[in-house]
């Protein structure tokens, strides 16, 4: 587990709560219909999200 378990914890759940909110959004806007790898495409954008709250909140600095 180590140090960091609360953060990769509050990382995780924000890249899900992203991806989750993402998926309301092209659904409403259409863009979820023309997706052809539409769980591929969610997980990628949960990742960025929850990388880029790890830069953000705990990054180099």
């Amino acid at each position: 587990m180590g140090a960091y378990f609360p953060a990769w914890m509050v990382c995780g759940l924000t890249g899900v709560a992203v991806s989750l909110g993402l998926r309301v959004v092209f659904v409403l806007i259409g863009v979820d219909a023309i997706l052809s790898f539409r769980l591929f495409t969610y997980v990628a954008l949960g990742i960025l999200a929850a990388l880029a709250v790890w830069l953000v909140a705990f990054g180099p600095g």
